[in-house]
């Protein structure tokens, strides 16, 4: 391993001492290295240049690709999604060249995806796809009593402990679009009975529409 990054640091030492001498500038190609990517629509940029990638054959299978034009020593690059652009805050935001139903994000400080060529031996990107989560909860009548928890029984570890007097919950973990979820009482508050309507369904395109689902309500009523 040593002596290949030796070589490496050789090969491009003589590249820029070419370069000084005229023979031109050495050039880098941009190599992507995208995890986890399930679904279509991703789209790196930078320089102007486009690469679309595309989901593995196999899932679960990191997916390499290189953009199509190299770039010369000095230059600068940026990859991002297409479309992404800075805030007030210097944050990007991205503008649908994200993957469908995914975001996705560079991988490690340790791969940069803003840099100079030639400030690194070569240009190795890397990029991770999660894919995306929703808030799930409702409204809640008549809870008067302390102690109630609700699970949803397909997220492990997804739970809600409203108060006495709270008219509205959400669970504490996010369901992943795909995912089906089912809430459930864990424990029945004090001196009273809840139940839950609508609790079962499963993350679809229309929860993605609208950002979450806010229809799992749940009722109390005193015990007699």
């Amino acid at each position: 391993m040593k002596f290949s990054l030796a070589r490496g640091a050789l090969v491009l030492a003589a590249s820029l001492t070419l370069a000084s001498c005229g023979g031109g500038k050495a050039t880098f190609p941009i190599n992507v290295t995208v995890y986890g990517v399930v679904y279509p629509g991703l789209v790196l940029s930078t320089g102007g240049q486009d690469l679309a990638i595309s989901p593995p054959a196999t899932a679960g299978a990191e997916v390499t690709a290189v953009f199509p034009n190299q770039i010369s020593y000095g230059d600068s690059y940026d990859v991002i999604p297409k479309g992404q652009v800075l805030d007030s805050t210097g944050a990007t935001t991205a503008v649908g060249a994200q993957p469908k139903h995914q975001t996705c994000s560079v991988y490690s400080t340790q791969f940069p995806a803003k840099a100079t060529a030639g400030q690194f031996a070569s240009i190795d990107v890397r990029y991770a796809c999660v894919i995306n989560g929703f808030n799930v909860g409702g409204s809640i009548t008549n809870l008067t009593g302390d102690g109630l928890v609700l699970t949803n029984g397909s997220t492990a570890g997804a739970t809600a402990a409203p108060a006495k007097g709270s008219t509205s919950y959400v669970l504490s973990l996010k369901s992943a679009y795909g995912s089906t979820y089912g809430v459930t009482v864990l424990t029945q508050p004090t001196g009273q009975t809840c139940t839950v309507t609508n609790n079962v369904g499963t993350i679809d395109d229309a929860v993605e529409t609208a950002g979450s689902v806010s229809n799992v309500n749940v009722n109390c009523v005193n015990n007699s």
